[in-house]
């Protein structure tokens, strides 16, 4: 599993440690860890978080140009 964010993505990501942490009953130091590559994918714990931090990424995530258009076009504006 690729586990490397760019610092964009990581950016977008602030403020969620605290959140994520709480939903697996776990730190924000450990979620921290696996957001930025410190904390290896081995464990069923980490590869669930690592997976709704990929999740935060694409909600978050601010469409391109021309994603942007193909909704306006999907909804008539």
């Amino acid at each position: 599993m690729d586990q490397h964010f760019t610092e964009e993505e990581l950016s977008l990501l602030q403020g969620k440690f605290t959140s994520l942490a709480r939903k697996y009953n776990s730190t924000t130091t450990y979620v921290k860890m696996i957001e930025y590559g410190d904390r290896k994918l081995n464990t069923r714990l980490s590869q669930r978080i690592f997976s709704d931090v990929r999740q935060l990424v694409e909600l978050f995530k601010p469409l391109s140009e021309k994603e942007l258009a193909k909704l306006k076009n999907k909804i008539n504006v």
